[in-house]
């Protein structure tokens, strides 16, 4: 985050400097927190990826420096349903010691299915010396389900009511043909709409951004996926949320292609008039639709 790279001083006064006023402390304090990315665990608040916390869970150096970081913290995890099985292992054990510390947590999801949702919370209720968290019952969406060891047999599930402004009518059409789904994608393209064709590998997108270059002007067709030098990864994505993000208009917008990965289908505010995705499992097809329409526009 810039703003607190900027607000972080040198250390330019020894330590035994005696002129030293408690700003300078916090100062060098901060420095000394934003050194490293395990260190941020141990400030007030920390933002981070995911990685830094599950390794805590893992034989990994400084693990216990981690789990101490988390001790009586709020531990926020965002986009819970993108986890595996393997890192749903991990940070159901890190749930588990995470309670016994003492912690709370909160797992953010559009797209959670039950299961996964039942194994988190049981293993947070291990955590609190439970045998298992009560099952779940509800299936509405959206829906907040909260668990509090203080009254382990009560597991309170509130169904929300969407907002209008959100509510939205999909219509899925699936098409075997790829000419098919390149003649669709150039009658949208032709009408002034913006496109996104998300494809499952970057092989695929690869592929597909070669056939429509043959087709497309440079400055309207755009390739994003995750295996870009991280420096050119940042520069595209900035390029991405200018023409597609939440305050682009029709002049950044009409006649746009975009062929992406994954990349785009979570954590990043944009939307497209008409979005294509191959074949995935169906809460990564509910996240691509999220990325449809999404937001009120005059035209």
């Amino acid at each position: 985050v810039e703003a607190f790279a900027a607000s972080v001083l040198p250390a330019d006064h020894a330590e035994h400097d005696s002129r030293q006023q408690d700003e300078s402390a916090s100062a060098r304090c901060a420095a000394w927190l934003a050194d490293h990315n395990k260190r941020a665990l141990l400030a007030p608040a920390g933002v981070g990826t995911l990685d830094q916390a599950l390794l805590a869970a893992l034989q990994s150096r400084h693990q216990s420096l981690r789990l101490l970081g988390l001790v009586h913290k709020v531990l926020v995890v965002d986009e819970v349903h993108a986890c595996d099985a393997y890192m749903l292992r991990v940070l159901a054990t890190v749930l588990a010691f995470h309670a016994r510390a003492g912690g709370s947590a909160i797992l953010l999801s559009a797209t959670l299915p039950q299961a996964m949702k039942q194994t988190l919370l049981d293993a947070f209720a291990r955590g609190c010396g439970e045998a298992r968290a009560p099952a779940l019952a509800q299936i509405a969406y959206p829906l907040v389900t909260s668990w509090a060891s203080e009254v382990p047999e009560a597991l309170a599930e509130t169904p929300l009511t969407t907002r209008a402004s959100l509510c939205r009518r999909v219509a899925v059409r699936y098409v075997e043909a790829e000419d098919e789904v390149v003649a669709g994608i150039e009658a949208a393209l032709a009408a002034g709409q913006c496109v996104c064709w998300l494809r499952n590998t970057v092989a695929d997108a690869l592929s597909t951004h070669e056939r429509f270059s043959t087709i497309l002007p440079p400055e309207r067709l755009t390739l994003f996926h995750a295996r870009f030098a991280l420096r050119d990864r940042l520069r595209i994505e900035e390029q991405v949320l200018a023409r597609f993000g939440s305050k682009s208009g029709p002049a950044e917008r009409t006649g746009q292609l975009l062929i992406a990965t994954q990349v785009v289908e979570q954590s990043l505010d944009v939307d497209f008039d008409l979005v294509v995705t191959d074949l995935a499992p169906i809460d990564r097809v509910i996240q691509r639709a999220g990325r449809l329409r999404r937001h009120v526009r005059d035209a």
